[in-house]
């Protein structure tokens, strides 16, 4: 759900260059950060030179007049790296279609929440709501929640980091499954392997993913006859004292 305005100073780019660099962004959009090809939304704004300003070198960047501003509203939650790896990909994307200087694209992501949007009709449509069971676009970039940094941060530091940038913010992003699939599989395997340590934190998860309580309880009685009975009753008894908690 980006919002992106762009800003130029006047008689640097036409009508022939404008739908060239919409289509870098919205590519690179795609690319890194899963943006749905039709949440399309973007503003081009050319300025007179007495209304356009700008530092010609700062932080040793030698711009010139054809300085490209674009600031880009999104959801929160993308990663260091997301967003390290989209500015590299949209420098290229317009240098390469526009023989643009990548000196003169100077990005700004400004981060937001569901509750900052609306797209029209007076409704607040990105909120999530509970009756949403199938992933859609309102779960697709939710923030997930981790409780690795509080546990592992202070003996095993690079495993937080792995576990908050590449799986929850690489892996479970990929739009082939939605969150509400991706957390229904996680669940199945760490029963199937007996490994309950990991279950109440993944049962809460699902459940924000969209997945009821009756839902997950029919998955485990599924998983019995498949997983094992003992690991099935085991992984009921974890769900039972995690939903008497959250009750």
């Amino acid at each position: 759900m980006p919002f992106i305005r762009v800003s130029y100073m006047e008689n640097q780019y036409g009508t022939q260059q404008l739908p060239i660099i919409s289509q870098a962004i919205m590519s690179a959009l795609i690319q890194h950060f899963t943006v749905p090809e039709d949440d399309y939304f973007q503003v081009f704004h050319s300025h007179k030179a007495s209304e356009f300003y700008y530092s010609r070198n700062y932080l040793n960047i030698e711009r010139s007049d054809g300085l490209l501003y674009i600031q880009i509203a999104l959801k929160s939650g993308r990663s260091t790296e997301q967003k390290i790896s989209f500015y590299g990909k949209l420098a290229e994307l317009l240098s390469d279609t526009l023989n643009m200087r990548k000196e003169d694209i100077f990005v700004v992501l400004v981060d937001t929440e569901f509750e900052d949007w609306t797209f029209g009709n007076g409704v607040a449509q990105m909120i999530e709501r509970p009756d949403n069971k199938e992933g859609g676009i309102s779960m697709k970039h939710r923030k997930i929640v981790l409780n690795a940094r509080e546990l592992f941060g202070d003996i095993a530091p690079s495993f937080v980091r792995y576990s908050e940038d590449v799986l929850f913010e690489d892996v479970w992003r990929r739009a082939q499954l939605s969150l509400r699939e991706r957390s229904l599989l996680t669940i199945s395997v760490l029963v199937t392997g007996g490994l309950t340590g990991q279950l109440p934190y993944h049962l809460r998860l699902a459940k924000e993913n969209g997945l009821t309580e009756e839902e997950l309880i029919e998955a485990l009685t599924h998983l019995a006859f498949y997983a094992g009975w003992p690991r099935a009753a085991s992984a009921i008894q974890v769900a039972k004292d995690v939903f008497e908690d959250n009750s």
